[in-house]
């Protein structure tokens, strides 16, 4: 800029006491092993010139939408982009075919890669495919043909596959139809995307026919009611099997709920569609012959009776029921001999008293009435049985047909409460040993103090002032009598043994070794032969 002015100054000296750094030697210096090794210099790659391609043949192998057309023009990196970018937009495509977004954006991708083949290719010298266009096109054209036809045969094969399914749906068998539509893949997802997922609606609604089928039948009607409220549902018998679902549950159980349930299905089945007549008819006849056939015999009875009480218009529901109508009196006579055999006999007397109410003109009317005393007998010896067991006969009577009678010569078996016969020496004979012997029960209240005989003094040991008053009472029996038969009452008596009132000398037991004199009551001692006696008039 501007030159130093300054006058030169004289080198300065250095200080005695300043002291110059001098740079200090290395500690080791190292020696070369050998030969400098040479230098790497880059190899300069030649710029990459593009094959010549037929546009024609580079928009139809993109077409293929595999990126052949760069295949032809040796573009290897942006064949392997076409390909990934192919496989990105079918995965999902595959995962959802009823996503649009992913179909349109493949749509869109196939258009950009043929519209790039032809923006690479526009400006090709025609001079340059001398002898070459031919085998390209062809190439392309066979590679594009062979994609095509791969995708129209998946398509037809999708739509093959899920109209037979649909055939063997709208027939019921949907075990077929499962199997057939579980065989859809990704590639059917694909290639015809919309009939997959009608087919996929279609495999939901047999899965449920399925497990409606498999299941308990409770269970069974109520996804069988899932599958007829499903919107891909083909079969038209559902409704009436469901129906006979519910009708199979009312046979074993109480039959109310699943037996209108039942027939509201099959009415509504009518409504809907009058060509089930035949269908919902059959159901209803096979309900009546399960009846018969199929069911306990009180179950079945139960089922008739909820029918009874119930009416419809449709002849395909009445008229199997009216056919049925000579069988349901004799289901209610087999249920009453059901119970019998069971020992329901308060229900079986119930059933044979409805049955001879009912149908007193019956074929079976005389025998249900022979079967009918025989369970009225049943009831009435337990009932009598456990009267005696508990000694309660004599606060309420009850008669058993099936005893013996009490009239004509004795001996008369009797039971006895109140007093065991055989401690006073009764006969066997007069005494029963079982319910089925026994003619009369005897209710027996004594031995016990009876009417007043006499009033005596004896002397007192305690003092000689004063004597000791006895009073003398009889010995009392009270007997009612009993003919099991009828269980009425046939007699009753009052016995009195007076014994021997105020004897001259009265003996009487001493406690603890101390005479406090004797009683002040006395009853009439009773021998066995006397007792035997109250009951000897039963016996002629």
């Amino acid at each position: 800029m501007y030159p130093d002015m300054s006058p030169p100054q004289p080198p300065q000296e250095p200080s005695p006491d300043r002291v110059v750094a001098q740079p200090l030697p290395p500690r080791f210096e190292r020696e070369p092993l050998g030969p400098e090794p040479p230098r790497f210099e880059p190899k300069l790659r030649p710029p990459f010139v593009p094959r010549p391609v037929d546009p024609v043949a580079a928009i139809v192998g993109n077409a293929t939408a595999l990126g052949l057309g760069y295949m032809l023009m040796g573009r290897v990196r942006l064949a392997l982009a076409a390909i990934a970018g192919t496989a990105f937009l079918l995965l999902p495509l595959a995962a959802d075919p009823g996503n649009l977004a992913w179909r349109y954006g493949f749509g869109a991708w196939w258009v950009l890669m043929c519209f790039h083949a032809w923006h690479l290719t526009r400006r090709t010298e025609a001079a340059l495919l001398e002898g070459r266009r031919k085998r390209m096109r062809l190439i392309a054209t066979g590679a594009a043909g062979f994609v095509l036809l791969a995708v129209v045969g998946f398509h037809l094969d999708a739509w093959r596959t899920v109209r037979g399914a649909e055939a063997d749906h709208a027939e019921g068998n949907c075990a077929s139809a499962v199997e057939t539509l579980e065989g859809l893949d990704a590639v059917d997802r694909i290639t015809n995307g919309p009939i997959v997922i009608e087919g996929e609606e279609q495999l939901e609604a047999c899965r449920l026919l399925n497990r409606a089928r498999a299941e308990g039948l409770l269970t069974g009607a109520s996804t069988m009611e899932d599958y007829l409220a499903h919107p891909a549902a083909l079969w038209d018998g559902a409704g009436p099997e469901r129906a006979a679902m519910l009708f199979d549950v009312a046979r074993g159980g109480d039959p109310a709920e699943p037996l209108e349930a039942g027939f509201a299905q099959l009415t509504d089945t009518l409504t809907a569609d009058p060509g089930q007549s035949d269908r919902v008819r059959g159901i209803v006849e096979q309900l009546m012959a399960d009846l018969d056939d199929d069911t306990a015999p009180c179950e079945a009875v139960a089922v008739d009776d909820w029918i009874a009480g119930w009416t419809w218009n449709a002849p395909e529901i009445t008229e199997p029921i009216a056919a049925a109508a000579d069988a349901v009196p004799l289901r209610l006579l087999d249920c009453a001999r059901s119970q019998s055999a069971h020992d329901e006999l308060q229900a079986a007397q119930a059933s044979y008293q409805r049955f001879l109410a009912e149908y007193p003109d019956h074929a079976e009317a005389a025998t249900a009435s022979d079967e009918a005393y025989e369970v009225d007998s049943r009831i009435e010896f337990d009932t009598v049985s456990a009267l005696l067991d508990a000694d309660e006969y004599c606060q309420a009577p009850a008669p058993w047909r099936g005893a013996p009678a009490y009239s004509g010569s004795g001996p008369h078996p009797m039971w006895m409460i109140g007093l065991d016969g055989s401690t006073y020496g009764m006969s066997d004979s007069w005494l029963s040993g079982s319910v089925e012997e026994t003619q009369i029960v005897t209710c027996v209240d004594g031995p016990k103090r009876g009417k007043h005989l006499d009033t005596c003094y004896y002397e007192n040991p305690l003092s000689d002032y004063f004597n000791s008053e006895v009073d003398f009472y009889a010995t009392r029996f009270d007997v009612k009598v009993f003919a099991l038969r009828t269980g009425e009452q046939v007699d009753s008596y009052t016995v009195q043994f007076e014994g021997d009132p105020c004897p001259e000398v009265l003996e009487y037991y001493t406690y603890s070794g101390i005479d406090t004199g004797p009683p002040g009551t006395v009853e009439a001692e009773v021998s066995d032969a006397q007792v035997r006696s109250v009951f000897e008039r039963l016996q002629d």
